[in-house]
């Protein structure tokens, strides 16, 4: 997906989400509070010789090319309004926006993502703990012996279920279960972290926690059920990590992140730096 196509995917989402439209200096202002759109912070203090902020400008331009095409109104009496051709247009590319690569330069950000496919905290907690269940009932003797571990980005797993307008993808126990015993079965947080024995097997009681949420499989592009991703966690650790007050996690997730920023970068394909780990949780 060009930059130029998420360009307009965030202007007639966000055309819509205010009710069909509004004045540009309202719509460009909402798109910053919002922070829909990665260029905003780095920009704001780059101005043009219109004395705009540089991304201001690139929003202005492609709004010229969606009128062109029939997708906002051409006068619209100062305000920037979508149209019924720009409605059906912007389903196409939220529809384009599900099969992102890993090679693709994302410019909107993850908050974004999370609005347009209406992305709940409460889904991945309860995707976890379905996890977490089914690895329970197996005897951890009888886990996969290791196996080698490829640094590099592998293509979108299977998908389990489509929720809404968003794809949930199959969570597979078995790569689960290599990273707890990859882990030793300790908490990776800390590892005189207590617990107690497995029912079955002779190994301490850990959770698997996916650092980068599964639900944002689409967003990277890339399978995100590896070990690489795949974290032990005692279980007081998880969730608090699920629960915990923000700067708790924001701890907590940076402590993972640094621990493995290699590996994530790997799979992932290119960079994320921490923050956006705090946006994908919410937690700024």
């Amino acid at each position: 997906m060009t930059q130029q196509e998420q360009m307009k995917l965030v202007l007639l989402y966000t055309l819509s989400e205010l009710g069909g439209g509004g004045q540009r200096s309202y719509v460009l202002d909402y798109i910053n509070s919002s922070n829909y759109w990665y260029k905003n912070d780095q920009r704001d203090v780059i101005r043009t010789s219109r004395n705009e902020s540089a991304w201001r400008n690139n929003f202005s331009y492609e709004r010229q090319h969606l009128v062109e095409h029939g997708y906002m109104q051409k006068n619209g009496n100062g305000k920037w309004l979508i149209t019924d051709e720009g409605k059906a247009h912007l389903e196409l590319l939220i529809k384009k926006a599900q099969i992102l690569k890993s090679s693709d330069h994302i410019c909107f950000t993850p908050v974004f993502f999370q609005k347009l496919f209406a992305i709940q905290n409460f889904d991945e907690i309860a995707e976890d703990q379905q996890l977490v269940e089914q690895i329970s009932q197996i005897d951890s003797e009888l886990i996969d012996a290791p196996t080698d571990i490829l640094n590099i980005p592998q293509p979108k797993g299977a998908i389990s279920q489509r929720s809404a307008n968003r794809n949930i993808y199959l969570r597979d126990t078995t790569v689960a279960k290599r990273a707890l015993n990859r882990a030793g079965h300790l908490c990776e947080i800390d590892i005189t972290h207590k617990s107690f024995l497995r029912r079955y097997g002779n190994v301490l009681y850990m959770e698997p926690h996916h650092l980068i949420p599964m639900s944002f499989t689409d967003y990277f592009g890339v399978n995100l059920d590896r070990e690489q991703n795949i974290f032990s966690l005692c279980s007081n650790c998880h969730n608090q990590i699920h629960y915990g007050a923000k700067k708790d996690v924001r701890q907590l997730i940076s402590k993972l992140f640094l621990s493995r920023e290699y590996e994530i970068f790997s799979i992932l394909g290119r960079d994320i730096t921490v923050n956006e780990l705090f946006q994908l949780y919410g937690v700024l």
